[in-house]
């Protein structure tokens, strides 16, 4: 996957442009490629310093808030170097707002707040003028990089921070007081110097890049063959951090022993590939990163053939299709929740490229890999939407509903929560293992999908919401269809040898657990049988739309039995007849049933969990069936209190 990554970026860098060359010296390639170790600015608002030189010396001038815009990223020279107490590779840092209580006084909040800013003004801000800039800049002047008047611009900033220190960590605190942030946003603080951003002056600039160096030599090695590029090469470093799923700061993740010195032996990269991860990283994220429910995840392309030409046309394409779709002006069929997903698109390509998915999360500074689904061919992802469109053109047609669109939502609705109580999702696990099974064309076992179906099912049971309850089904046979057509569905092999023929066989039939045994045909029937008797007792007794009627009780929570099933059939025809709404149509339903039970063996071999969703699934199909006995019976006076 690295590596893929990694020729991303070389393209991106080269293909592109040739401006840059793969050969070039280590200061070259960073100089032209500043904005690859540039952070990715989430703040909700930037707050600047404002300096202004006056007589050879500057005056602190207030402060000034601004909208981050995505256009001026460079000017604001946003890099983030160590977390916590460590400086970043610029003056550039964040502030979050500490969180006030509510039994907090004012004059509490206002010291929480200011306590908090002037320890990452001292960390962030002072300590790296004090204990980068100024050295850097004697180094640099030393060595004729820098003029005399270069060092002394940093000394006179930094002496005048040290000077106005006070004012400016009081309204920096005032103004974060002041200020409303949305739940967990943070403020950027950063420097106007002069009228003009810091990434408008060549000596942060360098600086910047004069830093990153350092720490990448911190662990690195002279003449050694670099893992991505295979070459050997004058200087390869471990400090890479472009994807943070390691850190050199705990012993077990460094091999050879617990000193950082030898974290290059890890994952040696040399300055150029380091160059194209960073490159690509950062375009990963502006085009190709997309949402996925409760995650992220960067769609990685790769070539098996290489060529660049092609290559170009692939990024092109994706590239327009995201600008068209953002403006509006082109839209997709998607499998996400993300408007902006251009898998598609990506399905029309042929098979000389592959894709990955590389599903992250963030947690304490790291970034964990929570799912990596690589070499996607773009045939099996027309597989994946020649499914989608197959389920939604069956159920839109079974349920004569148009607005059927079938999406890895009806699989997450599932699995979310095990209990609808809690506060925040716990089946995210089993979403992520369904979701890998369907685009690396793994089984996915019945059974398992059972016991997660019944369970939202009984909770709408439970709750007495029996709209919900019908919408859990659709999607629950939603679902087993779209696996059923992926040809990824593990379902128990039939034990009967002879298919057992009923007059509802064309709706029977399109369903993928509608087996040979009769048992199951039969149990979906006195569902069906079961969904007339309560749409009539729900009209007749004037119950609120969607809640259950009285015979609900009888279903038991739906955690049905064999047992459960063979009494319930007689209960629901005595019923009818009760409302003298068992006709002609009601009747060869029942009777259908009857004879299927009775044909299948003595012990059907079915769970709870089967047993119940099969006789869901004939609830939900209830009036289909319904209306093909009216069909077959020419029954025009069978009642209509159920509509």
């Amino acid at each position: 996957m690295i590596e893929a990554v990694a020729e991303l970026g070389r393209f991106v860098l080269e293909g592109k442009s040739k401006s840059v060359s793969q050969e070039g010296s280590s200061s070259d390639v960073l100089s032209n490629n500043l904005s690859s170790f540039l952070s990715r600015i989430e703040s909700e608002k930037i707050l600047f310093i404002l300096l202004n030189q006056n007589q050879g010396k500057f005056e602190y001038c207030g402060l000034e808030l601004q909208d981050p815009m995505e256009s001026r990223t460079q000017f604001y020279l946003f890099s983030q170097g160590a977390k916590g107490g460590g400086t970043n590779f610029s003056p550039t840092c964040t502030l979050v707002k500490p969180k006030a209580t509510k039994n907090m006084s004012e004059a509490q909040i206002k010291d929480n707040i200011k306590s908090q800013v002037e320890k990452t003004f001292q960390q962030k801000v002072e300590n790296w003028f004090s204990n980068k800039a100024q050295p850097l800049a004697k180094k640099f002047s030393k060595l004729k990089i820098l003029t005399q008047s270069d060092a002394d611009f940093i000394e006179k900033i930094t002496q005048t921070i040290k000077e106005q220190r006070k004012r400016i960590i009081d309204d920096i605190s005032q103004t974060i007081y002041d200020i409303e942030l949305k739940k967990g946003n943070s403020i950027l603080l950063s420097f106007l110097i002069n009228g003009k951003y810091i990434g408008e002056y060549e000596i942060f600039k360098l600086f910047l890049l004069e830093l990153i160096k350092e720490k990448n030599q911190r662990s690195s090695s002279q003449d050694k063959t670099c893992s991505l590029c295979k070459q050997k090469r004058e200087n390869v470093s471990g400090m890479v951090n472009v994807f943070k799923f390691y850190t050199i700061d705990k012993p077990g993740f460094i091999k050879g022993g617990f000193s950082p010195e030898n974290a290059w032996k890890n994952f040696p990269v040399c300055s150029s590939c380091h160059t194209h991860l960073s490159r690509s990283r950062k375009y990963l994220e502006q085009n190709l990163q997309f949402k996925f429910y409760n995650f992220r995840y960067l769609l990685i392309p790769k070539f098996t053939l290489g060529f660049d030409s092609e290559y170009a046309e692939i990024l092109d394409i994706l590239e327009k299709t995201q600008k068209d779709i953002r403006l509006g002006e082109r839209k997709l069929e998607h499998i996400t929740d993300d408007e902006n997903e251009i898998l598609e698109i990506v399905s029309e390509f042929n098979d000389s490229m592959s894709v990955t998915f590389l599903f992250l999360t963030t947690q304490m500074g790291a970034e964990r890999i929570v799912l990596l689904i690589e070499d996607v061919f773009p045939s099996h992802l027309k597989n994946i939407f020649d499914a989608k469109r197959h389920t939604e053109k069956k159920f839109r047609k079974l349920f004569d509903n148009p607005d059927i669109d079938f999406t890895f939502q009806q699989i997450k609705y599932f699995f979310s929560k095990s209990n609808r109580l809690r506060k925040k999702p716990d089946l995210d696990s089993y979403f992520l293992e369904i979701t890998e099974s369907i685009f690396k064309k793994k089984p996915i076992d019945f059974d398992f999908l059972l016991s997660h179906f019944c369970r939202r099912l009984q909770d709408d049971i439970v709750n007495s919401d029996l709209s919900a309850f019908y919408v859990s089904c659709s999607y629950a046979m939603e679902v087993l269809e779209f696996l059923s057509k992926l040809n990824i569905l593990k379902l128990k092999g039939d034990e009967m040898n002879m298919p057992f023929e009923t007059p509802f066989d064309e709706i029977l039939n399109e369903f993928p657990v509608a087996s040979a045994n009769p048992a199951v045909k039969g149990i979906i029937l006195v569902g069906a049988l079961c969904d007339m008797l309560l749409r009539i007792q729900s009209a007749g007794l004037k119950k609120a739309p969607g809640k259950m009627p009285p015979f609900a009780k009888n279903l038991k929570g739906l955690r049905l039995k064999q047992a459960d099933i063979i009494s319930l059939l007689p209960k629901i025809e005595n019923k009818l007849m009760e409302y003298s709404a068992f006709g002609k149509a009601k009747k060869l339903v029942a009777a259908t049933a009857s004879d299927l039970l009775l044909k299948a063996p003595a012990d059907w071999k079915l769970s709870s969990d089967e047993v119940s969703f099969y006789f869901a699934c004939g609830m939900n199909l209830g009036q289909k069936i319904r209306d093909l006995a009216k069909k077959l019976t020419n029954d025009i006076e069978e009642a209509e209190d159920e509509e």
